[in-house]
């Protein structure tokens, strides 16, 4: 029992003493510097990432709304109607782009008039579709509050075929937005090389 005693007593003193010694920096040595207040954490990022990887729209689709409903359908595949795999309910793409893009769709009734219609449905166009995988590079926060992000995209064709591109995009706060952000755009910078 003395033992036991005695070696609790020396670790309580081993560590009270340690806890007494104080760092001593050296000369040369570096301090870190506090992250730059325009940094993105890591969470942040990692939302950004998940959009990034879940949109369809690049460039100039943005200035069409049926470009962007039928190329935020191909994120939406796997809620395609389980019945008639041609149509998905209206009602997850209206949700989708509201939270990824904040644009708000009152109406879906002239959307693909070309193409049958069922009521409450979306037809989903039959068409090859290019897959985009990103990995961001940078991002921070701008002064207005906004987000900008620099990504390296992995572009794979329906085909087979696949490169190499970079993209910036625009991310802003929104509470109301399933993501926490609202995507205003995704543009390529530069064409790649292939891969």
């Amino acid at each position: 029992m003395k033992k036991l005693l005695s070696l609790f007593m020396s670790v309580v003193m081993l560590a009270l003493c340690s806890s007494l010694i104080t760092p001593v920096v050296t000369t040369g040595s570096q301090v870190s510097a506090a992250a730059p207040s325009d940094a993105v954490d890591k969470a942040t990022e990692t939302r950004f990432l998940n959009m990034l990887n879940h949109n369809f729209v690049y460039d100039d689709d943005f200035d069409d709304i049926d470009t962007i409903v039928n190329n935020s359908v191909l994120a939406l595949l796997d809620l395609r109607d389980s019945e008639n795999e041609d149509y998905i309910k209206q009602i997850y793409v209206k949700d989708f782009v509201n939270n990824m893009y904040g644009i708000e769709i009152a109406d879906m009734g002239n959307l693909n008039a070309e193409f049958p219609q069922i009521e409450g449905y979306i037809y989903i166009i039959p068409r090859g579709y290019t897959d985009y995988s990103h990995k961001i590079i940078s991002a921070k926060q701008n002064p207005d509050g906004s987000y900008t992000v620099v990504s390296e995209v992995a572009v794979k064709n329906h085909d087979g075929a696949g490169k190499t591109e970079k993209a910036e995009s625009l991310f802003i706060k929104n509470e109301n937005s399933a993501f926490g952000y609202n995507m205003i755009y995704c543009n390529f910078v530069k064409s790649g090389s292939e891969i």
